[in-house]
């Protein structure tokens, strides 16, 4: 696992109270590089949690003048009828009680693009099912504010139960996105829970786990029965990014090394260059990454993103401006009223068109073919360079799509359309 000093471990009753909780737990903290005598705690004892800092520095990382390794917090994930109360309870008590801390929200429903979704006209993404173990990150990503704290889940035997019965009432979706918001392989092979859900898909027929990761930790991952029901998928940047701007995430080349280490194992991979943060000599950095990821590995599809999630001055907030291109700074500068409460900002449509079909020229140099998308663009986008990249908004593969199967290079159905929620009487589900 990854060299972590957590400043402190908190253990919920319920993993002390099983023996292969506790064992997961154990052998994590023995790992850690600085000893640490682990906490006991309840969900009673949250709301005094949080109120003595358990969430101080859930703020992004690039704010911070000291970022540190974050406190580790396992529990179990509930599967019961009292996910209601709980949460009730938690929201008396402190708002900041979230759904994870009381061991709920295994399995989210993401409304992308269907009626009830307020995004839904500004960003092009596919409704499914996502799954999720942990909460927050070690990687210290300057853009990112899940670092702090790292909440995981130990009950992965229980986990997959009820899983097997989301998967079997939702026949259409092929794919499942695991942690959206946290990096799995962080605590692995210690913590054994990733290992035993990689193996659990490998007993499944057209089913398929997707990892999203940064890591450079993938050579844990050979020897497990995947049976080729496991995608890893990439999060790639070029040198400046990696090494400056997410120290604690895997290099250009350690990422590509941990993809071509997967490769060989027989997984399936995947790149995002996601987010694209237009650095100073960008264009050549992009060149050289997208060169490098052909020479060592043969990706089924690559998607793009730029940075997102922001407006300029949040961006320049949390990155430094002397390693940011002026031009993109700029245009971003300029068009801060046009770009205000939207998501694809801080850079404007022009400048972020800019950079895909850079990238896009740069993929096609090494493989023509290649399936390659947005992620996360606008509907205007995908308009403007569906030519250029072969497919609609509708009709692409991407990284993490619920029908972004391995080999497929466009979708046969209306990702709209075909997903239909059927969860009622489940547990775990949210």
């Amino acid at each position: 696992m990854y060299n972590l000093s957590s400043p402190a471990v908190y253990v919920h009753e319920d993993v002390m109270a099983d023996s292969r909780y506790l064992a997961r737990m154990q052998r994590v903290v023995e790992a850690l590089q600085t000893p640490v005598i682990p906490q006991t705690f309840s969900n009673q004892d949250l709301p005094d949690m949080i109120r003595g800092g358990l969430y101080a520095n859930r703020v992004a990382m690039g704010t911070l003048e000291e970022v540190r390794d974050p406190a580790l917090l396992f529990r179990t994930y509930q599967f019961d009828d009292q996910e209601e109360k709980w949460l009730a309870w938690g929201q008396e008590q402190d708002p900041q009680v979230e759904p994870e801390l009381l061991g709920y929200g295994a399995f989210r429903w993401w409304d992308s693009n269907l009626p009830q979704d307020p995004e839904r006209r500004n960003r092009v993404c596919r409704p499914c099912w996502r799954i999720h173990l942990q909460e927050g990150c070690v990687h210290r990503c300057a853009y990112c504010g899940r670092g702090g704290l790292l909440i995981s889940m130990l009950n992965v035997e229980e986990y997959c139960e009820a899983l097997g019965q989301l998967i079997a009432r939702h026949p259409w979706q092929e794919t499942y996105l695991l942690d959206d918001d946290a990096d799995p392989p962080c605590l692995e092979p210690e913590q054994g829970t990733l290992s035993y859900l990689i193996e659990y898909f490998g007993t499944l027929q057209g089913r398929y786990l997707i990892i999203h990761t940064k890591t450079w930790n993938t050579e844990w991952l050979r020897g497990l029965k995947h049976n080729g029901n496991t995608i890893l998928v990439w999060s790639l940047s070029a040198q400046t990014q990696s090494t400056l701007l997410e120290p604690n995430a895997g290099t250009t080349e350690q990422r590509i090394e941990a993809a071509r280490i997967a490769q060989e194992a027989g997984y399936t991979i995947r790149y995002k260059f996601k987010p694209i943060i237009p650095v100073r000599g960008w264009e050549e950095e992009a060149a050289r990454a997208v060169e490098l990821l052909f020479q060592r590995t043969r990706p089924d599809v690559i998607s793009l993103c730029c940075l997102m999630w922001m407006d300029v001055e949040d961006m320049l907030r949390v990155l430094p401006r002397e390693l940011l291109d002026e031009s993109c700074v700029q245009a971003a500068l300029e068009q801060r009223e046009t770009m205000q409460g939207l998501i694809t900002g801080p850079l404007p449509p022009e400048m972020r068109a800019k950079v895909y079909l850079h990238y896009l020229r740069e993929i096609r140099r090494h493989a023509p073919d290649l399936p390659v998308s947005l992620s996360t663009e606008s509907f205007e986008m995908w308009r403007q360079l569906g030519p250029e990249l072969g497919a609609t908004a509708t009709s692409y593969v991407c990284g993490c799509g619920p029908n972004s199967t391995p080999g497929r290079r466009k979708l046969g159905c209306h990702p709209f359309r075909a997903a239909v929620r059927n969860d009622a009487g489940l547990s775990g589900t949210c």
